[in-house]
């Protein structure tokens, strides 16, 4: 069903309903970019080689996630945009395991998984819309100002969070990064021209909006940050340091965030400890479901045999939902001789 064949589109007003179809427009030409310089219809957006597949491949990466909502909704309009419209209150682990799955079906899907998830992002963000408090106008979320930010929030987190608890990078492996970072610019309906062109401008822009005068912590962030570090999946002293010790200063401190003597050093064990444990752990045994599954993918379309554990993870996930994973990788059955 088209937006306009929707009994809701009706209820609409027309400048929301031009501006939805103007945006379905332009997303269909970061469709176009996207299956143009995709890495192939088994490898997907990125593929093997990418350093997307090296860094999204560390479960540790969700450790960002705290991070990236707080920097998110420091910016009012995304604040407004998440409180109205989320089910931060009544769904926190339900909404987490959505958009973890599509953020794994989008980095290691196949390319129709991955452009499937893509348009059910777009769909979904198309619907919400509002009007921000006190006569500040309005909001939607597929605005390019918006997902700009959205998006710079994950790049850079991915880069931090990675440093801190696995490895540095060298700039080539964050320019590469930043580069196949234009692919998941056209996932959020962004063109490339739309992002700052090289590593550099995109931090000389970050930074920029960091210690700028748009962001700043509200009542509505402060009431999602409550509610974040208040579930009963992140009650606790644990997840408040690990999000104090990878925000920026400012806006550790703008959240009221602990961040005494006691913090620091129990930051330096946390960190030292989790990049030793990850170092002496093999990469085959700690990489989410999700990157055995994508390398099991293309062991099959090779013509290879797939590693014993992308077999059992894969296997496994057919009968229950294994965390960070993405639809199980179909086996073909072996070809039997006719009479």
């Amino acid at each position: 069903m088209s937006a306009q064949e929707n009994p809701s589109w009706r209820q609409l007003s027309p400048e929301v309903q031009q501006q939805i179809s103007q945006d379905s427009e332009h997303f269909r030409k970061c469709l176009a970019y996207l299956r143009e310089h995709s890495a192939g219809e088994v490898e997907g957006f990125y593929g093997p080689d990418s350093m997307t597949w090296v860094i999204y491949r560390e479960p540790v990466i969700l450790l960002g996630g705290l991070r990236a909502i707080l920097l998110q909704i420091a910016h009012p309009a995304v604040a407004v945009g998440v409180s109205q419209n989320s089910n931060f209150r009544g769904d926190l682990l339900g909404r987490a395991r959505r958009t973890y799955t599509a953020m794994y079906q989008l980095v290691f899907g196949g390319l129709p998984e991955a452009m499937g998830a893509a348009k059910r992002v777009h769909s979904l963000h198309s619907r919400v819309n509002g009007t921000i408090p006190a006569g500040a106008g309005r909001y939607r979320a597929n605005d390019p100002l918006l997902q700009r930010w959205v998006l710079a929030t994950l790049i850079d987190g991915a880069m931090v969070v990675f440093e801190t608890f696995v490895r540095p990078l060298s700039l080539e492996e964050k320019r590469r990064f930043y580069e196949e970072s234009r692919l998941a610019a056209a996932q959020f309906g962004l063109l490339p021209e739309q992002m700052p062109p090289t590593l550099e401008a995109f931090y000389s822009w970050y930074h920029e909006q960091l210690e700028g005068e748009t962001l700043r912590v509200g009542d509505t962030a402060r009431e999602l940050a409550s509610l974040l570090f208040n579930s009963p999946f992140t009650r606790g002293q644990l997840d408040e340091l690990l999000t104090a010790g990878l925000l920026p200063q400012r806006w550790r401190e703008a959240y009221g965030l602990a961040w005494g003597p006691g913090q620091q050093r129990a930051w330096k064990l946390l960190k030292g400890t989790m990049r030793r444990a990850i170092n002496l752990t093999p990469p085959t045994l700690r990489c989410v479901t999700a990157w055995h599954q994508a390398q099991m993918r293309l062991a099959l379309a090779r013509g290879q045999r797939p590693t014993a554990m992308a077999r059992v993870l894969n296997t496994l996930d057919s009968y229950v939902d294994v965390p960070f994973s993405i639809r199980p990788v179909a086996v073909k059955a072996p070809a039997t001789d006719k009479d």
